[in-house]
């Protein structure tokens, strides 16, 4: 499972500059799925998720999300 690391992605989104509707967009998601998960709306994320929004802050997953057992 990813579980993010909220306040990680959220300083990184605020340090390039984006909106969380900008990052959305730049990482291929539905536009609320930033806010969700900056809310701690979402407990885990899926992979493919994680890595999209990872490729849009330029950073590697496990810079944003922890990754457990199960993944």
């Amino acid at each position: 499972m990813f579980v993010p690391k909220v306040n990680e992605i959220q300083r990184r989104r605020l340090d390039a500059g984006y909106s969380c509707q900008k990052l959305s967009l730049l990482a291929g998601l539905p536009k609320n799925a930033i806010y969700r998960i900056e809310l701690n709306q979402a407990r885990y994320t899926y992979p493919i998720r994680a890595r999209a929004i990872a490729n849009a802050l330029h950073c590697k997953v496990e810079d944003i999300f922890t990754i457990t057992e199960g993944a």
